[in-house]
């Protein structure tokens, strides 16, 4: 947070310091939750504007920023046709970049701070909120189990400055470490390969048949259904001139870095890219030209540049957290003994004896003067039960008609 005291002694140098000052906070995270109330079917979605004017008055900055930003928070939800109350978009202490997080029911959504500036002795903030219409979705209930890959870097003469070539080792790093925040550590890992080259910029470029071909040795190899990959596009420099306040001062030159990712997600058992997205952020350059910067040490990760990092992958993990919200999860079957099916779920995942489950067929479809595609279809006849269960594996006892499952398919929680 930015401190009263320096916000004080900005105020005696006039409003235009103040002015630098909040532009400087824009650029730090926000987190908050909220909950939606009463927006209807003609909810816009997408990206509004909302803004807040809140006088000063002698009091603290910090809590006329967090009342500012509540209020404009609340104009953009009424912009869009729906309901919320400021008093219950909670701002939390810690603000890291301009990106902030609202819960809505189970979904999250993001804030952008476009502006802050004092004039007149009150304060007036410009948020730009990503709201998206409250929708019914299935989660069966199972914990989403996630695999992230390296992310290889596109233009590696660009890591020159700074000898920034594991970068993308340490991105990927940095994934799984916020991941593993929302999800049970056992259900994150991460593996150091990257499952596309960097020269192919986007995932449409991948044939069904490679889709099924890298899921399948992903499936096989590591279990995961949700496999997160991607590429850091750029991470060059440039100069940002800055014109100065009166004749007799000098323009300001800061050195700037460029930090852009691009990432998808890949359900590995339909075989297909469930998200696709680029995220781009900026932030001052602070080491010199021939300084080695060594990534493992926090004095990278406390710079401008390493929060600006840090807060882009926290804005990436927070839009994925919400794609998989409503992606099916399954359960993948181990062994087969002629009296028990063991599937690579157990108490981890919440999981107790006589939970039932219903089995799911993975079938290859040729399609018309394409490549091969997959689908997955339920044997609704087929209901299997927990019999016994362990931490990671659980065994469902078999019933007849079982005969045809093998090693491979997939059983996922009968509902109720």
């Amino acid at each position: 947070m930015l401190d009263t005291r320096v916000f004080h002694v900005a105020q005696a140098m006039g409003a235009y310091a103040v002015d630098r000052l909040l532009r400087f906070r824009a650029t730090q995270i926000l987190c908050c939750s909220a909950v939606l109330i009463g927006f209807s079917a003609n909810v816009m979605a997408g990206w509004v504007q909302g803004e807040a004017t809140i006088a000063l008055a002698g009091a603290d900055l910090d809590d006329v920023r967090q009342t500012a930003i509540q209020n404009a928070v609340a104009d953009a939800a009424f912009q869009s046709g729906g309901t919320i109350f400021a008093e219950e978009v909670m701002v939390n202490g810690l603000l890291l970049s301009s990106k902030a997080e609202i819960r809505s029911q189970g979904r999250i959504q993001r804030v952008e701070i476009m502006s802050e500036t004092v004039k007149d002795d009150q304060l007036t903030v410009v948020v730009n909120v990503n709201i998206t219409p409250l929708f019914d979705c299935e989660n069966n209930g199972l914990a989403h189990r996630v695999l992230v890959t390296e992310f290889p870097l596109v233009a590696p003469e660009q890591a020159a400055t700074g000898q920034l070539y594991l970068l993308g080792r340490h991105v990927s790093q940095r994934f799984t470490q916020q991941l593993n925040s929302l999800y049970n550590p056992g259900n994150v890992s991460q593996v150091g390969l990257a499952l596309i080259k960097p020269e192919s910029w986007l995932a449409e470029s991948l044939s069904n048949e490679e889709l099924v071909s890298k899921s399948t040795f992903l499936r096989s190899n590591y279990g995961q259904q949700f496999v997160i990959f991607g590429f850091v596009k750029d991470i060059s420099l440039f100069e940002q001139v800055s014109q100065a306040s009166s004749l007799f001062d000098s323009d300001e030159v800061a050195l700037r870095r460029n930090f852009t990712i691009q990432v998808y997600v890949l359900d590995t058992y339909q075989s297909k890219i469930i998200f696709n997205d680029s995220y781009h952020s900026e932030a001052d350059w602070t080491f010199s030209s021939h300084y080695t910067v060594d990534i493992n040490n926090s004095l990278m990760w406390r710079s401008d540049y390493g929060r600006m990092m840090l807060n882009t992958i926290h804005a990436a993990v927070t839009d994925i957290h919400a794609a998989l919200q409503c992606q099916t999860t399954y359960a993948q079957v181990l062994d087969i003994t002629p009296e028990y099916i063991a599937i690579d779920l157990g108490k981890s995942s919440q999981l107790q004896k006589g939970d039932k489950f219903l089995l799911v067929k993975q079938r290859g479809l040729p399609e018309l003067r394409q490549t091969k595609s997959v689908g997955l279809f339920r044997s609704e006849a087929i209901t299997l039960e927990i019999d016994m269960v362990s931490d990671e594996v659980s065994l469902l006892r078999r019933t007849a008609g079982t005969d045809g499952i093998q090693v491979g398919d997939l059983v996922t929680p009968l509902r109720d």
